[in-house]
């Protein structure tokens, strides 16, 4: 970490207030300033001059909705884009950038859906985000779209079903991941009892699901080498 007690902004998208949760937990380990706002409440504008980084949580919006709350983040992605802050998207948050930078073509349904945990596995591809991480790792899924490859996009991992579980936009501080490193199997298994209406109709069942439930052995060093991409 290149920057003491770096101030975080996380865009909270999630019922519940979960992302912000999950994300606040991990960043104020690292020592981070963490502020959390739920942008489908949004009322006054973000003083990006208050961060040094922020981060896109999940949802169950699609990213190509034009709801007011979407559009006042891709805003936001804009003139962080302007001014070179490093920013992390996770599923929805991913696709959000994905969308940001490409268009809306970047994002489909996803040929299949992934719920619960599944193995990551990192392409050839070097990277910051991912430096000193496993080859291959297992991490919570759960999203029915997903990002396409895109020209000026790097793709850093993959899994069997999804081509694009990481990528990052050009050489710019910006990365998405398909996966939830943030959330815990403890966190996975309660996400997965509360919303069984979202996945059961897929033909995924709970017991099935939570049976592979572990503890990702790289999410604090991505979060770690996001904070290395800060600028001194």
């Amino acid at each position: 970490m290149k920057k003491r007690n770096p101030r975080v902004l996380i865009l909270d998208n999630s019922p519940r207030h979960l992302g912000g949760h999950w994300f606040g937990k991990w960043f104020r380990r690292l020592g981070c300033k963490v502020s959390i706002r739920h942008f489908g409440k949004l009322g006054r504008p973000v003083d990006l001059d208050r961060f040094e980084a922020f981060v896109i949580s999940g949802s169950p919006a699609s990213a190509t909705e034009d709801r007011p709350w979407i559009l006042k983040e891709l805003d936001l992605i804009k003139r962080a884009d302007q001014r070179g802050m490093p920013v992390l998207g996770v599923c929805f948050g991913s696709q959000l950038l994905a969308r940001a930078y490409y268009g809306k073509k970047a994002i489909q349904q996803s040929p299949q859906p992934e719920f619960g945990w599944h193995l990551v596995r990192r392409t050839p591809q070097e990277d910051l985000l991912f430096e000193d991480m496993p080859e291959q790792f297992t991490s919570f899924q759960y999203h029915t779209e997903a990002v396409l490859p895109q020209p000026d996009m790097q793709v850093l991992a993959t899994s069997e079903p999804v081509g694009v579980q990481a990528f990052r936009a050009g050489s710019r501080p910006v990365w998405g991941t398909q996966f939830h490193l943030e959330v815990t199997p403890q966190a996975g298994r309660d996400l997965l009892r509360k919303t069984r209406a979202v996945y059961e109709p897929y033909g995924f069942r709970y017991e099935e699901l939570i049976a592979n439930a572990r503890p990702s052995e790289a999410a604090p060093k991505l979060f770690e080498n996001l904070l290395r991409a800060l600028p001194e």
